[in-house]
Formats: structure tokens, C-alpha cells, sequence
């Protein structure tokens, strides 16, 4: 492994360990869990179908179904391709904050999931960017502090979840 992984995986690690302790805490555990659902596949299609309802917001609802199927499936594909294991799979001081989960680490999918939206959302609802960004984000958090993802399995989430709509977007737009 070169010098600059090694660093990297050090980084990861250091960062995991400090994000990882806030579940020993119930109530901040909750409020983790609380906010890492938002970026389950369940929520955006459940805000699709909301959108689907009312003709005007018809177009957004189309956007976000549209938009996780053309992340979802990448990231799938690349989850299988790298195997990456979990953090607490990986390291024995590093508590599973969630469910025990079966698939790999890399990419994060709920990162990924709440970049997508946010995306989207900004796009139809500019105004409501900042705070569509900041919730993406705190999902992103959430994964971590669960021990469920490394912090480069957030990173290349987001920057999933945000560009692969962009093109979505500037294609069907």
C-alpha cells in the first residue's frame, strides 16, 4: 500500500474512532438514526409520490424517481466491484450504531440517496438549497458516526448524488 493510502486510511480511521463515540450517548444515537433514514431509498420515493399527485409538482416527482434509478443502479455496480467491508466490520473498536448490513461499504447509497435529492430539490426549488445541501450532509455525517461508512464512502456518495442529476437534469430539462 503506498505512503498516500496508508495516510488516507489513517485519516479514515482517526475520523471514524471520534465520530463513532457519539452512539454511546442514547440520545444523540436517536437523533443519528432519526436523520440517516432520510437518506433511505424509502423517503425519496415516498416525496416522489407526494410530488406525483398535484399536476403542478408532477415534474419534480418524475425528477426524483428518475434521478435515484440513474444513481442507484452505479452505485450498486460499484458497491460489487471494490468490497469494500464496513468500518465495524473492518475494526474491532469501531460500534455498529444501525442495523447489521450485508453489502459493502463503497460508495455510501444513502449519501448517495440524499445528494440525489437535494439535487433535485435545489434544481425545482432553488431557494431551498442550503438546507436541502445541509440535510444531505448530516446523512453523510450519520453513516459515519454509525460506523456503517468511511469517510471516502461519503465523499464519493455525495459527489454521486450530485452530479449524476445534474446530468439528468441538464439532459430532460
Amino acid at each position: 500500500m503506498s505512503v498516500y493510502l496508508l495516510g488516507i486510511k489513517r485519516f479514515e480511521y482517526k475520523v471514524l474512532v471520534r465520530l463513532n463515540s457519539i452512539i454511546a450517548h442514547r440520545v444523540l444515537r436517536g437523533l443519528v438514526l432519526a436523520v440517516t433514514h432520510l437518506g433511505d431509498l424509502v423517503t425519496p420515493f415516498v416525496l416522489a409520490g407526494l410530488f406525483l399527485f398535484n399536476a403542478g409538482t408532477r415534474p419534480v416527482g418524475i425528477m426524483l424517481a428518475a434521478a435515484h434509478f440513474t444513481t442507484y443502479i452505479p452505485v450498486q455496480l460499484i458497491k460489487e466491484a471494490v468490497a469494500r467491508p464496513r468500518p465495524y466490520q473492518a475494526y474491532r473498536n469501531i460500534s455498529n450504531g444501525g442495523p447489521s448490513l450485508k453489502d459493502y461499504s463503497f460508495p455510501s447509497g444513502h449519501t448517495t440517496s440524499a445528494f440525489t435529492t437535494a439535487t433535485v430539490l435545489a434544481h425545482f426549488l432553488p431557494a431551498g438549497a442550503p438546507l436541502f445541501y445541509i440535510l444531505a450532509a448530516l446523512v453523510g455525517l450519520t453513516r459515519m458516526i454509525l460506523g456503517v461508512h468511511y469517510p471516502t464512502d461519503v465523499l464519493i456518495g455525495g459527489i454521486i448524488g450530485t452530479v449524476l442529476p445534474q446530468f439528468l437534469l441538464a439532459f430532460l430539462s
